[in-house]
């Protein structure tokens, strides 16, 4: 990294997946503007100018808009290589945090996401709520969670054995879970995200 610090802001809202980019900014410790904060702030015009649907998180980094949390926490890991929060392009503990990043979203956050669409009214209205696809998207997840429960049962952290970026993004799909009693029955998981929580920078709503 130069010595110059990049100019970094934050459109967040704290139960939103933009609390993986707090957190990251947080362990990296890089200054950041937060902008946002509110409902209101979601479709706003300002946002949509960055993210073309109107969602959260979004940031500008030296004035260039990037949206997705996973791709911004690796970028604001790569701003800061000595705080050894990821690691480098074509390494293999690089490709292990692509692995555990794309399972997350792609296995687990998925089915917690299409369960709280049909649980919940703050996207659709419960007069449009599928319920009976809330027990499917729970068995989906629960498969998947065991495999990730396999895993930490022989390691604390996902790659390397230490903390990275790579946990504070699956970290975040895990606490989606436990918010519905999904990982109960997977004692590393739980033992998982009490480690988190110990960490003073942590943005998990959950405590197992």
């Amino acid at each position: 990294m130069t010595n110059r610090v990049p100019e970094i802001v934050l459109y967040e809202l704290s139960p939103t997946r933009s609390a993986r980019c707090r957190w990251t900014l947080l362990e990296a410790g890089l200054p950041f503007e937060s902008r946002g904060n509110a409902v209101e702030i979601f479709g706003s015009d300002e946002l949509l100018q960055y993210q073309p649907l109107g969602k959260l998180p979004v940031a500008l980094i030296d004035g260039q808009p990037l949206f997705e949390s996973a791709a911004i926490c690796a970028a604001i890991a790569d701003l800061v290589p000595e705080a050894g929060l990821i690691a480098p392009s074509g390494a293999w503990a690089r490709a292990l945090h692509d692995q555990w990043v794309s399972f997350a979203l792609t296995e687990l956050e998925a089915w917690a996401w299409c369960a709280e669409l049909n649980m919940l009214d703050f996207v659709f209205p419960e007069a449009e709520h599928v319920k009976a696809i809330v027990p499917q998207s729970e068995g989906l997840f629960r498969k998947s969670a065991a495999v990730l429960d396999a895993a930490l049962a022989e390691t604390d952290w996902l790659v390397e054995n230490r903390f990275s970026v790579t946990d504070i993004i699956v970290a975040y799909t895990v606490d989606f879970g436990a918010e519905f009693g999904w990982i109960d029955d997977r004692p590393a998981l739980r033992a998982y995200l009490r480690r988190l929580h110990e960490r003073p920078h942590c943005t998990l709503q959950v405590r197992p």
